[in-house]
């Protein structure tokens, strides 16, 4: 309440994000009946209105870092406008290509401080509310969207696709480990306690209907970070007790768990690694997927390479989206050899900056970090807008004086 509108509709924006998202099919519809568009729309609207009007901090080098990529990025959008101006495709690009650009800068002006920070993540607690509900909804009474991969069914809700429901998990459970470690002075460790037992329980409860390989991950490494931070900075005491209870749920369910919700998602794998199939087959085929798009782009001018396919002048969506299926690949040709390094070498300055944090917020820009780079291996997860909130909310408070 004590911001300013130009500021204020941003964690509001968090809040309401997930029953925006939900209604994404509306798009099958009309694109201006899309709610996932026309937020996509306003939002940069938005964030430049609060550039233009408000005082910007003083640029660090990080900021300086990050300039440098994103003029490599908006250089690529305004070759992909030159190409097709009138196209809702290519706005639609521009939109995503750009997201991440406008939204750190436009969250240096909204986080001055750890108390901007902590409104922005608990935005994402109450954001989580909605997704406990549908989660709920389609565990106990009826699943909204079955989608079936590698022989399992997931649950999807009225998402666009399961990864949605992973960024939600993974939102929420690294917001609530943190508050764990950042508000251990004001607030009684048994609420802390409660507070990540219930969103680690639902967490726990997506992933085993979801069968998000990523997001197990990412789940998996959090938790390990929560323990190890615990026995360094924390509880000792808990974390004991948590290993304990990890391991009887383990030697109860364990087996089960993986034989019928892991095995099937890394069977291919393991049998690529057995030497029983071709090594393109890996990652569910991605791996394949991605030599064929390197060589094509390996062929292409020394120019395109340089800078990315959009300076082709040519349709070229198909590899600059989420295609590729890799951040990383998608970022080289979106942005090139030069947009990739740039890109590469920002990420490197905004972690060496954890070394001037706290034991908390250090242990969020781990979490926030093992998230952005393992969704980036098999997703791109710079084209979805709430990993961007998340993501770029911890970016600008990391490069804070």
């Amino acid at each position: 309440r004590e911001l300013p509108w130009l500021l204020r509709w941003f964690p509001l924006l968090v809040v309401l994000r997930p029953l925006v998202d939900s209604l994404y099919f509306l798009k099958e519809v009309s694109p201006l009946a899309s709610p996932p568009y026309l937020v996509g729309v306003v939002t940069p609207i938005l964030a430049i209105a609060a550039l233009v009007k408000f005082r910007f901090p003083p640029f660090g080098k990080v900021d300086k870092a990050f300039m440098h990529w994103s003029i490599i990025v908006l250089l690529n959008c305004f070759f992909l406008l030159l190409y097709d101006p009138l196209s809702l495709l290519t706005l639609e690009f521009l939109l995503k290509l750009s997201l991440p650009v406008y939204l750190f800068f436009f969250l240096r002006l909204l986080i001055r401080d750890l108390r901007d920070l902590h409104g922005i993540l608990q935005s994402f607690l109450y954001a989580g509310i909605f997704i406990v509900g549908i989660l709920l909804f389609e565990v106990l009474v009826n699943p909204i969207r079955i989608e079936e991969s590698r022989g399992l069914q997931r649950i999807q809700g009225s998402f666009g696709d399961v990864v949605s429901y992973g960024m939600y998990i993974t939102f929420a459970i690294s917001a609530a480990t943190y508050f764990y470690f950042a508000r251990n002075h004001v607030v009684a460790q048994k609420k802390r306690v409660i507070l990540v037992g219930v969103v680690a329980f639902f967490g726990i409860l997506g992933l085993l209907n979801i069968h998000h390989t990523a997001t197990y991950t990412v789940f998996l490494i959090i938790t390990a970070l929560f323990l190890l931070f615990n026995f360094r900075k924390g509880s000792p005491a808990l974390g004991f007790v948590m290993i304990i209870i990890v391991g009887i749920g383990i030697s109860y369910f364990g087996s089960s768990i993986v034989d019928e919700k892991i095995a099937p998602l890394i069977e291919t794998d393991l049998a690529v690694y057995s030497g029983e199939l071709d090594t393109d087959r890996l990652l569910h085929g991605r791996v394949g997927r991605w030599r064929v798009m390197l060589e094509k782009f390996s062929s292409e001018s020394v120019p395109v390479q340089f800078f990315g396919y959009p300076l082709k002048f040519d349709y070229v969506f198909q590899f600059i989206g989420i295609g590729s299926h890799n951040d990383f690949i998608r970022m080289l040709f979106a942005t090139g050899i030069l947009g990739l390094i740039l890109y590469i070498r920002m990420l490197f300055m905004f972690f060496r900056r954890s070394i001037l944090l706290g034991p908390a917020q250090r242990f969020l820009l781990y979490a926030t970090f093992a998230a952005l780079l393992f969704y980036s291996i098999s997703v791109t997860p710079t084209f979805y807008a709430p990993f961007m909130y998340f993501t770029m909310a911890v970016f600008a408070y990391t490069v804070l004086p």
